[in-house]
């Protein structure tokens, strides 16, 4: 986000949220904040993003989501003086890319909330009235690369202005000429702009040079290119933000996906398409740039102990089918004993096997030489024993191995399906807590537990949706009783549902909307139709030896719906 996209969005937030009182702070990952802002009627949410990637400040179009397991010294903070405060203003000084958001709490007082949106260099400091530092996302010391210090008790500093470049509103025709003059022939006079006017991006940069030209990547030779044309443009540009003629426009490359972003029309790009705010504008191009899932790290962290716990249990499951001895394989061993006692006249000493006669065929059985018979017959009768147990207990272990299999399947479908990340580090948590994996850290800290979705349907019926294994297990066996009806997406990993039926007998659009519900959590989402189980809770039983959120269905039938989002 470049100056002039930080002026349409404090444009857009002064008119949106200013005298809206703060309701809710939240972190959605370690390098950004979400305030939701309660005005007019309306709750708005504002992200306020400082990654290097992706820093940027606009509306959301939905609640935002917690994504850190635990509360940081900031979030706390940052709650404590702007929940239940309100936001008085949107600064932007000049052409920076600062935008200074002002707070007044009946109890904390004033807070100013500096948002830095400056690439690598980008931050959050929350200031208090007298400008001191309360806290900041990021902490930065005196450095060669860093001229001010950034931290908790220090006066707060405004980044310092760009050495060498003259602002963009202060310009005049004089110095387009100069410009212009001192330009060498063959640099694009984007990149001279860029160079000698603070507050321009690249982007902006070639839509200016277009508009005086006609040519995004010409040159100062270009011949329609004067200072008086070049200046006209400037001034267009310059006064957007005071007269708020703003056209937000994405536009989109070869592939209609997103590739820039401005609060103007991009007409060197061309194949536009117009938006109705510069945040909506934003939305379209950074779901595009990093992906709509916002938790894709997360999950595949957890999905590769996914892997790895599943590449172990194969490895022993490859190992129990080596070990597992066939009956003739155990028969011959005991027959080798009691053949050894038969011939046992015919064995001398120092014989390393013996040739039998069975009758149908002629055995030739090894001996350890340093044994009598009897002691040979009895070390393949004590082998014969061994066998034995270990294939009466071999099928338990390949039922176990193949149940642990089964709850990974639900596992990975959970993390894939999970809403945010104290859901995803639960499942995380149940993972390493299940000796199927281990990771090599120190102490971890323990996710706070996520709870099911509850919904309370127009007829008065209660619905629970678990959500992961560890709810399906609390769902059912903790929340649900003998009469409740317990649906589930048939054949493939999802959520266990109940429907509490407190002795009353539930109408058919009830089951159908809730087993709607348990079909979009399961990994069936995307099919059209899915057939999902339908039973009570009292015709299920623990799986014994399971894993958390595996039962066993004694009797149910079946319905096929459509997945449906519950809201």
């Amino acid at each position: 986000m470049d100056a002039i996209t930080l002026a349409a969005v404090r444009r857009e937030l002064d008119e949106t949220l200013t005298n809206g009182r703060v309701q809710a702070v939240v972190q959605p990952d370690e390098q950004s904040l979400a305030l939701e802002v309660f005005r007019d009627g309306r709750r708005h949410w504002l992200l306020l993003d400082v990654s290097a990637r992706s820093a940027r400040v606009h509306l959301l179009d939905e609640r935002a989501r917690r994504g850190v397991v635990g509360d940081t010294p900031f979030l706390l903070l940052a709650r404590k003086r702007l929940r239940g405060a309100r936001l008085t203003q949107v600064i932007q000084p000049g052409w920076e890319r600062l935008l200074y958001l002002a707070f007044e709490h009946p109890e904390q007082g004033r807070s100013v909330l500096a948002a830095e949106i400056m690439g690598r260099w980008s931050n959050l400091v929350l200031n208090d009235g007298q400008g001191d530092v309360l806290a900041s996302l990021r902490h930065f010391e005196r450095s060669e690369r860093s001229r001010r210090i950034v931290r908790p008790g220090r006066a707060y500093k405004p980044p310092p202005p760009q050495a060498r470049k003259l602002p963009v509103d202060l310009v005049r025709e004089e110095d387009v000429a100069r410009l212009l003059h001192q330009t060498p022939a063959g640099k694009p006079l984007w990149r001279a702009l860029v160079a000698a006017l603070a507050g321009l991006s690249p982007l902006a940069a070639r839509e200016i040079t277009f508009r005086a030209t006609g040519d995004a990547l010409a040159d100062v030779s270009h011949p329609n290119l004067g200072p008086a044309g070049l200046m006209g443009v400037l001034d267009w540009f310059r006064t957007l933000p005071r007269q708020g003629g703003w056209a937000p426009t994405v536009a989109l490359d070869e592939n209609e996906q997103p590739a820039a972003f401005a609060p103007y029309e991009l007409t060197h790009l061309g194949n536009l398409t117009p938006y109705r705010s510069i945040s909506a504008a934003a939305r379209a191009f950074y779901a595009a740039a990093l992906g709509a899932d916002s938790y894709a790290g997360r999950r595949k962290q957890v999905l590769a102990l996914v892997t790895q716990a599943r590449k172990k249990l194969l490895g022993r499951r490859a190992s129990l089918g080596e070990q597992a001895a066939g009956e003739e394989d155990v028969a011959r061993l005991r027959a080798y004993g009691e053949w050894i006692l038969a011939y046992a006249w015919k064995i001398k000493p120092g014989d390393v096997e013996l040739l039998a006669d069975t009758g149908e065929e002629t055995l030739r059985i090894p001996l350890d030489p340093t044994l009598s018979p009897s002691e040979n017959a009895q070390a393949y009768f004590a082998r014969y024993r061994k066998k034995k147990r270990a294939a009466e207990k071999i099928p338990a272990l390949l039922a176990e191995v193949d149940r642990d299999l089964a709850w990974l399947e639900q596992i990975e479908s959970d993390v894939r399906l999970a809403d945010n990340t104290p859901q995803i580090e639960e499942l995380r948590e149940a993972l390493l807590s299940s000796g199927l994996v281990s990771e090599p850290q120190g102490k971890r800290p323990r996710p706070p537990r996520s709870q099911p979705i509850r919904i309370t349907t127009p007829e008065g019926f209660e619905v629970i949706i678990g959500r992961n294994a560890l709810q399906n297990e609390r769902v059912t066996w903790k929340m649900a009783q003998p009469d409740d009806i317990w649906l589930h997406a048939q054949d493939v990993p999802g959520s266990h549902v109940i429907i509490r039926t407190g002795g009353r007998e539930v109408p058919d659009e009830v089951i159908e909307q809730a087993a709607s519900w348990a079909a979009w959590h399961s990994q069936a989402r995307n099919n059209t139709k899915a057939p999902v189980i339908v039973t009570r809770k009292r015709h299920l039983r623990k799986i014994k030896g399971g894993r958390p959120g595996q039962v066993r269905v004694l009797q149910h039938r079946s319905i096929t719906v459509r997945p449906e989002r519950p809201l």
